[in-house]
């Protein structure tokens, strides 16, 4: 049975859903990734999960909605949709085509991942399966079968065998045991073998092979089917997440540490993978949305303005104040660590208007039209304080809120999308300004017609681009 969660939107009653849910939830919440990798580093402290929200309505009757999460939970037969908050609309049931239409603006955003990196194809953007799952397995196929296109990992692993000849250092006490049984023309030894067949490739090749057997994806099974094919040479044998924990690559592979990744979320105790029974399902694919935006906009601008910008992501090298010291010998020490979300640095190359450092803060908040012009509400006082510190304490006078858009708001029109304000500091005797604007991420015409989704993006990215143009005061290549 197919449930349909928004963000923060519609409610489910729990009557509906098999007992056990919310203890399932508490299991993966505190089993999950608390370092980076594929979903970033989850920094909330929060000993209760914060997938579902668990609650009672007004007739007393208990509810669940989604919260800051995308993605799908199986638990027992039933499948929990949970699905942006920017394509919600009055229905919470998704009209057909929807889910397909939903998932594809899911690739198109991920698709621009610096975390996850795997290759871009618009072709592919049209080919999108409605399940949650299809789409992590079609990235992790891709990249996977991207990278060993290029090279393979292979590295000297010690080797223990009988051979004719003396390779490597003699095994002494195997070599005595041989001569006792008239074996003494057999050398036991150990050597370095710089060989296909090591643990990561057999871990992946096992990982593959499952996958290929769940997968329903056309284009995804071809491309499980080739890896394996380039993984010919390599032994079969099964795979766990404690043989993930074995496997420390080389710098010179630092590439195959997100294929390793996958594969160790693949096998997670809360992954498809670690079901045995096929019909009993219960596994748990989610992603905190806002740093899926967040994202998003970093890797877009690192890939369409980095010859006018130096861009950093989640820049942490300034803290806000000194704590200075009772006694006159000790240190002042630096407190409230900064970390803007994207900071660029001109190269000197694209055409400035103010200069020097910019600052961006992403917002993964809907913020509404209201008589066709931005809801003056929509921007929080907190959001305002944290970038205005921002800005005076990197000497930065363009500074940017940047929005999403959403299906029922388009940003279409460009001048009732933004904001601008001026702040002035009477110490500095200067002053800098604060823009705060919805870019169109979302293309409405795609829930109309979801194969047209890479002619679609394509020309919403033309006019990304082209707003954030505008807005950065950069001069378009070739002017």
């Amino acid at each position: 049975m197919d449930h349909y969660l928004y963000e923060y939107r519609n409610h489910l009653p729990l009557a509906e859903l098999p007992p056990g849910l919310e203890a399932y939830l508490q299991t993966i919440w505190e089993r999950r990734p608390r370092t980076a990798g594929l979903f970033g580093v989850d920094s909330s402290r929060s000993t209760r999960q914060r997938y579902l929200e668990f609650s009672v309505d007004a007739q007393g009757h208990r509810t669940v909605r989604a919260r800051n999460y995308v993605g799908l939970i199986q638990y027992q037969g039933h499948r929990l949709h949970l699905l942006p908050k920017v394509f919600y609309e009055s229905n919470s049931y998704p009209a057909a085509g929807s889910l397909e239409a939903i998932h594809a603006h899911l690739y198109w955003w991920l698709s621009y991942s610096v975390r996850l990196q795997f290759p871009r194809s618009l072709a592919s953007f049209s080919q999108v399966s409605a399940d949650w799952l299809e789409l992590l397995v079609l990235l992790f196929a891709q990249y996977t079968h991207e990278l060993l296109s290029r090279s393979q990992y292979q590295y000297y692993q010690q080797v223990e065998q009988e051979l004719n000849t003396l390779r490597g250092r003699l095994n002494f006490i195997d070599y005595v045991r041989n001569r006792s049984v008239g074996r003494q023309h057999v050398l036991p030894c150990t050597f370095d073998s710089f060989q296909p067949d090591n643990q990561f490739n057999r871990i992946l090749k096992d990982v593959v092979s499952r996958l290929r057997l769940f997968t329903r994806h056309s284009p995804s099974r071809q491309l499980l089917e080739d890896i394996s094919f380039l993984l010919a040479e390599v032994s079969d044998q099964p795979a766990s997440l404690a043989d993930c924990d074995q496997v420390q690559l080389p710098p010179l592979f630092a590439d195959f540490n997100l294929v390793l990744t996958y594969c160790r979320f693949f096998l997670a105790s809360h992954s498809p993978l670690a079901s045995t029974d096929a019909k009993e399902q219960v596994f748990a694919l989610l992603l905190p949305t806002e740093k899926v935006f967040e994202d998003f906009i970093g890797g877009f601008l690192q890939q369409h303005f980095q010859s006018s910008f130096q861009i950093t992501a989640q820049a942490s090298d300034l803290y806000l104040a000194r704590q200075m010291q009772a006694t006159a010998n000790s240190k002042p020490a630096l407190r409230f660590k900064l970390q803007h979300d994207i900071l660029l640095r001109p190269w000197g190359k694209g055409s400035l208007t103010l200069g020097g450092p910019i600052v961006i803060d992403c917002k993964y908040k809907t913020w509404k039209l209201v008589e066709g012009a931005l809801d003056q509400k929509g921007i929080s006082q907190a959001d305002m304080y944290q970038l205005v510190s921002y800005a005076i304490r990197r000497g930065s006078k363009q500074n940017y809120l940047f929005y999403p858009d959403s299906l029922s708001d388009p940003a279409t029109d460009a001048t009732t999308n933004h904001l601008e304000f001026e702040v002035t500091d009477s110490l500095a005797n200067t002053s800098l300004s604060i823009t705060a604007l919805r870019l169109p991420v979302v293309a409405p015409s795609t829930f109309l017609s979801p194969g047209n989704a890479a002619a679609d993006f394509m020309e919403l990215e033309r006019e990304l681009i082209s707003r954030l143009e505008q807005m950065l005061k950069v001069v378009p290549a070739g002017s």
